[in-house]
């Protein structure tokens, strides 16, 4: 099965037996930087809380290569997927390219003048960080 047949299975307005079997599916994929949050036509934020499930599955050594665009998730609280991303990020184990990621992410906010992204950044479990 391709990936493009995943996502449209990934869509929330499938039965909820289908987007299981989409997620169950989405396990065999190596390349996960196509389920951080598509913007496809067909594939946007109706796959994003699927999509979020799916990277929260993944271990650290997986998602590390994507860190910044996970924080970018959290743009948005509206957004779909980012409590799931932000659950995820929270047990991610706090490394030095976990912080670096982050600061990057928070000086991107600041030059963007985005708060509401600061907020979230800054309200992630970062251990005394």
């Amino acid at each position: 099965m391709c990936i493009d047949e995943i996502m449209d299975m990934l869509d929330a307005n499938n039965p909820i037996e289908v987007q299981e079997w989409a997620r169950m599916l989405a396990k065999k994929i190596k390349c996960i930087n196509v389920f951080i949050q598509p913007c496809h036509r067909e594939h946007n934020k109706n796959v994003w809380d699927n999509c979020a499930l799916i990277l929260s599955d993944r271990n650290d050594d997986e998602l590390q290569p994507y860190l910044y665009d996970l924080f970018r998730w959290l743009q948005d609280r509206n957004w779909p997927g980012s409590d799931i991303i932000k659950k995820r990020l929270n047990r991610f184990e706090k490394d030095e390219l976990f912080y670096y990621s982050l600061n990057e992410s928070i000086k991107n906010a600041k030059a963007q003048e985005d708060e509401m992204w600061l907020e979230n950044l800054l309200d992630l479990n970062l251990n005394g960080y």
